[in-house]
């Protein structure tokens, strides 16, 4: 099968693939974007009618506590119940008290109806308007208590001094007119005794506005007390909700006897005894999230047929250029002619078009790895002349230093026969020092081993300086197998005796210091110098800091070189655990610090020991 179709195979693949989860995932994305959507819907409608019920029956209820702390109205119903004479003027002038008093309070006139009334048929309620007085039922008449009897929720309220919040019902005054109330009432009670019920009342007809918050006629919306009497549906409907529904719960709830199950939004009002259910036809989402999966799969198929013409036409453009430059490779000379120019030069000649990014790059990288090859070639003479003249230089590195030696043996001879000790003590000094510079078999040295090397050098400086150089040397030998890079200390203390006096010609101190402090080195240089310039201390501190976080490029200027490469020398070798510091301290002061490391080699101090008498006598 040809490159170019199973190209166009393969893309096609995976683009129908790729359109395919992606489809799946948008549509399973948008799914849950509707139903969460729905939630939303179902949430926002539950909070604005929970709010609208309980202002309406909170105001209800301030109306009645208005009401019972009216000790003026009180009064006057007490003294209406009380009055038990055939002509009742004390009744009379209470009852035209209390409404007095029901007709003061603003609260009372929010209200369809506000009424007193007792089992006996005693009544005293606000008129809604003058029909309403001309058809009023009569005060303790058997209508009257036969009526009263009818309430249904009278040995509700008996039971208890709280509210009862009333559904639905027949107003049993007007006998003229039908009209379906619902309110708040309560067994009031005077001096501790219980005169009667207080009702306050709206229509029916005022609970319509919560249709202002259905935001769609699907919805269906129903307000159902805890004793199962209905305050409110929105449609007329006799579903059966599960008790098993919790405080804002939105779910799907399968309906018995084949009725399609249905979203429902549960919420409890506590304080009404009042569960609020919000549902809405399974089927109604479903056939919205079918059109959905439905568009979503119709956009993908409209992508996948342009999509499809691209990738045929991109396959065999891209397998144009690939077959040019296969024929390019094919042409590859051998090793022998990497040397030859020409055949090199027709090598690098472009055969793809800068169009054809991906291929065009290609052939750059091997028309670079082809000049890289040359240049290879090229270069191998010169490394092989570079690894003989490698190997002579490594000659000359072990013959330098027995000529040295050899010419510090003459020296220390003829000083023997001269009886001049000094110069075969300096002569032996200076071989120590030589032979433990020169030691490329480790980079690391015991504590003892650079104490030794450190001696020889001031050693060395004392035989120059004579008198105007005084130095101590105060390390424990408990220190003396501990680790650390070679080399050390003799460069701080050649840096400290060149650099640290500034030509002046003064008695030189320099003491080296050591202590182990809770498993930690600390090694001290310090000298009586002039000390650094504040400048200059604070470049050298700046320069320490860069090589700590691993900056660790030299430049050529800036003063005390030498100083900086053996920080950078001394971080490196100890794998970043020795830290170094300088400071003034009437002179300069080098602190070194570093995890304490007992050296393996038992004997090591022994070796070195050992290794210093060099000389043949």
């Amino acid at each position: 099968m040809k490159l170019s179709v199973k190209m166009v195979l393969i893309f096609s693949a995976v683009m129908l693939l790729g359109l395919l989860i992606l489809s799946s995932i948008v549509t399973r994305s948008s799914v849950d974007g509707a139903n969460a959507f729905t939630e939303a819907r179902f949430r926002n409608m539950g909070t604005s009618i929970q709010r609208d019920l309980e202002l309406d029956f909170n105001m209800m209820e301030m109306t009645l506590q208005e009401q019972i702390e009216n000790t003026t109205f009180m009064a006057a119903l007490n003294q209406i119940v009380r009055d038990d004479s055939e002509e009742q003027e004390m009744a009379l002038a209470a009852g035209k008290t209390a409404v007095t008093q029901l007709n003061q309070s603003p609260l009372v006139d929010a209200f369809y109806r506000v009424t007193f009334y007792t089992r006996d048929g005693v009544f005293l309620t606000t008129f809604v308007d003058a029909v309403d007085r001309n058809y009023q039922l009569l005060t303790k008449t058997d209508e009257a208590r036969e009526k009263i009897a009818a309430l249904t929720w009278l040995d509700q309220a008996d039971e208890t001094l709280e509210p009862v919040f009333l559904s639905p019902h027949t107003d049993i005054f007007p006998s003229h007119r039908t009209v379906q109330i619902y309110g708040v009432a309560q067994q009031i009670q005077y001096h501790g005794k219980t005169i009667g019920y207080l009702e306050v009342s709206n229509q029916s007809e005022a609970l319509s506005r919560i249709h202002e918050f259905i935001d769609n006629a699907d919805v269906c919306v129903e307000a159902i007390f805890d004793n199962g009497e209905k305050l409110f549906e929105s449609q007329s409907v006799s579903w059966e909700w599960p008790s098993t529904l919790q405080q804002e719960e939105f779910t799907v709830v399968e309906m018995p006897d084949g009725v399609p199950g249905r979203q429902v939004y549960y919420t409890h009002l506590d304080e009404l005894n009042l569960g609020l259910y919000i549902s809405q036809d399974s089927a109604v989402n479903e056939r919205n999230n079918g059109r959905l999966r439905l568009s979503i799969f119709q956009s993908a198929s409209y992508i996948m047929a342009p999509a499809l013409m691209l990738i045929i036409l991109v396959s065999l453009g891209l397998t144009h250029s690939i077959n040019k430059l296969s024929k390019k490779v094919k042409q590859l000379p051998a090793d022998s002619v990497l040397h030859q120019d020409d055949a090199v030069r027709r090598m690098l000649t472009t055969v793809t078009s800068p169009r054809d990014r991906e291929t065009y790059e290609l052939e750059q990288s091997f028309n670079q790895l082809m000049q890289r090859l040359q240049e290879s070639a090229a270069n191998e003479l010169s490394l092989r002349e570079g690894t003989l003249q490698a190997q002579l230089s490594a000659l000359q590195t072990q013959i330098n230093p027995h000529f040295i030696y050899n010419t510090l043996n003459i020296i220390s001879a003829k000083s023997m026969e001269s009886g001049n000790f000094d110069v075969i003590e300096i002569c032996d000094q200076f071989a120590q020092m030589l032979r433990y510079s020169t030691d490329t078999r480790s980079r690391t040295a015991t504590m003892a081993e650079e104490i030794e090397n450190v001696r020889n050098y001031l050693m060395l400086a004392k035989a120059r300086y004579e008198d105007n150089l005084e130095f101590t040397i105060d390390v424990p030998e408990s220190l003396g197998a501990i680790t650390v890079p070679k080399l050390t200390l003799q460069p701080l203390v050649e840096n400290a005796l060149n650099h640290g006096f500034d030509g002046t010609n003064m008695l030189r101190k320099l003491s080296v210091t050591g202590q182990d402090k809770d498993g930690t080195l600390v090694l001290e240089i310090r000298d009586n110098g002039t000390g650094f310039s504040e400048e200059m201390l604070q470049s050298l501190c700046e320069r320490i800091r860069e090589i700590e976080e691993g900056k660790v490029s030299i430049e050529a200027s800036g003063g005390h070189i030498g100083l900086i490469n053996t920080c950078l020398r001394l971080y490196y070798y100890s794998q970043g655990k020795m830290h170094i510091s300088i400071r003034n301290d009437r002179g300069a002061v080098i602190t070194i610090t570093m995890p304490t490391k007992k050296q393996t080699r038992p004997d090591a101090q022994k070796e070195a020991r050992a290794s210093s008498g060099f000389l043949q006598r």
